[in-house]
């Protein structure tokens, strides 16, 4: 299959921790020829997605392969991670094949496909065929972000997502990480956030707050 044949020049995917898999959602709502060629090969691209399901009856708008390559939370529930804000985060992306590219891992609220926390991790030169493979690539870290309030407390709501594009290939690859994450404690400075503090009349009154006896 020509769709197949595409999916074979480069790839990569999460795999510590795990990324999203298609499951009976992903197969629903994007096609059971989608279905089979993420399971048969969940490292693709998704210009070869959209190649597969193009003119497949059994293709969905709500499929979004733009989002998360198409994978589903409602497929991966049993492994949500867990992070608190300003955790370090270790990172396993594993590069089956190389093509020469631009990536960066945000944070992506999922309801919207928005970037809500851009390029905790970057590079202009990633994968590169021009040079041996660089591990730095493959497995780094991440600090996550202590301002995203409770917007990612709700597993689902938001995903770490690699996204790499090899340009000169035209082609796209997407891996995601689901998990959960409180509100940073909102002690004066840590997030920003304010929400426990109760204000004095000035900044210099250090009479006691009200309720503190």
């Amino acid at each position: 299959m020509a769709s197949m044949a595409a999916l074979a020049n480069a790839h990569g995917y999460f795999t510590s921790p795990a990324g999203r898999v298609p499951g009976a959602l992903f197969q629903s709502e994007c096609g059971m020829q989608a279905y089979y060629q993420m399971s048969g090969d969940i490292n693709g691209n998704i210009q070869g997605l959209q190649q597969t399901t193009k003119g497949q009856a059994d293709y969905t708008a709500a499929c979004r392969l733009w989002m998360c390559k198409g994978m589903k939370y409602a497929d991966n529930t049993a492994n949500v991670q867990k992070y608190t804000a300003g955790q370090t985060v270790p990172l396993v992306f594993d590069i089956r094949a190389p093509h020469t590219g631009v990536a960066n891992v945000s944070i992506v609220h999922t309801a919207n496909n928005n970037l809500i926390a851009k390029n905790l991790k970057t590079w202009t030169n990633y994968a590169s065929n021009s040079v041996p493979a660089i591990a730095s690539q493959s497995s780094f870290s991440i600090k996550m972000p202590t301002n995203l309030g409770s917007k990612c407390a709700k597993a689902g709501d938001c995903v770490i997502q690699m996204y790499w594009d090899a340009a000169s290939v035209d082609q796209t690859y997407e891996s995601c990480i689901d998990f959960s994450m409180p509100a940073a404690a909102s002690k004066r400075g840590l997030d920003g956030g304010m929400e426990d503090v109760v204000a004095r009349p000035h900044a210099r009154d250090f009479s006691p707050r009200e309720g503190s006896e």
